[in-house]
């Protein structure tokens, strides 16, 4: 496995070792999360953690760490690199691997005006799984290539649009936010704290099925995900939507205290 450069310290099972030495295969075909880490705080650990598990049930893979020690080895990691902000893969197939990955965290100009967004017709076959190197992934990552646009979202063979390749997707009608079943998405964690943070705040969230012949009918669009947290979209294909939606915009403030907070509360925790 190749690190990248930024990396002088890899996990790789239950030992931080310098990335130089640290010789393992890819884990082509594993489970994996990325972990954003904010001021040396691995954000919302305890829910990547219980995602990892379920996607290694589903995968039938055998995880082998408690989530006290993997939080413990991913602290002391982030203190050998000496980074307080980036990302953070965890991959495991036949070994345990985490690492530093370059990250592209959009722009302020991004968040005012929103971003492009382009269809792909592509489904991943195990959706609440989070599986490395899947066919819609490469689809995906050609598309990303060649059209220039921020994120790639799924529909799959009924016409439905499901998820981003790399993220989850909402759609906003008046004071109601949409957004896919479940059952039939990668249940992000940016996504399920998106679900709460919109709820507090007594707005209605719907999970149903949208079609592509419905974009049209929505005010605002916008995506959830490690890197992006609320990312507003301008534009998907020929549909436009208002990136600087009241609802939207308060939503994004609100989930950006609750990163704070979280923040906080752990950075006391390690005094």
């Amino acid at each position: 496995m190749v690190f990248e450069p930024d990396n002088k310290y890899v996990l790789v099972n239950h030992n931080i070792l310098p990335a130089a030495e640290a010789d393992v295969p890819d884990n082509e075909k594993g489970i994996y999360e990325v972990v954003r880490v904010i001021d040396g705080i691995p954000l919302f650990f305890e829910d990547h953690y219980a995602r990892f598990c379920r996607s290694a049930e589903i995968a039938g893979i055998s995880l082998g760490f408690k989530e006290a020690e993997l939080a413990r080895l991913l602290r002391k990691l982030i203190d050998k690199n000496a980074t307080k902000e980036g990302n953070i893969l965890i991959s495991k197939d036949k070994n345990l691997v985490a690492h530093f990955i370059s990250h592209n965290y959009p722009t302020d100009k991004m968040y005012n005006e929103g971003v492009v967004c382009r269809l792909l017709f592509a489904e991943r076959a195990n959706p609440n799984a989070k599986v490395l190197h899947t066919e819609a992934r490469q689809k995906a990552n050609k598309l990303l290539a060649e059209s220039g646009c921020y994120e790639v979202l799924l529909v799959d063979h009924n016409g439905f649009v499901t998820e981003g390749s790399r993220s989850n997707v909402f759609f906003v009608s008046g004071d109601k936010i949409f957004t896919a079943p479940g059952s039939q998405v990668l249940l992000g964690i940016t996504r399920q704290k998106t679900i709460e943070t919109a709820r507090s705040l007594q707005t209605e969230v719907v999970e149903k099925e949208i079609h592509t012949s419905e974009l049209q009918q929505f005010d605002a669009a916008f995506i959830t995900g490690t890197s992006p947290k609320i990312l507003p979209i301008r534009e998907i294909e020929e549909f436009q939507f208002d990136s600087q939606n009241q609802l939207v915009a308060r939503l994004m403030n609100a989930f950006n205290e609750r990163i704070s907070t979280y923040v906080v509360e752990n950075l006391k925790r390690r005094i």
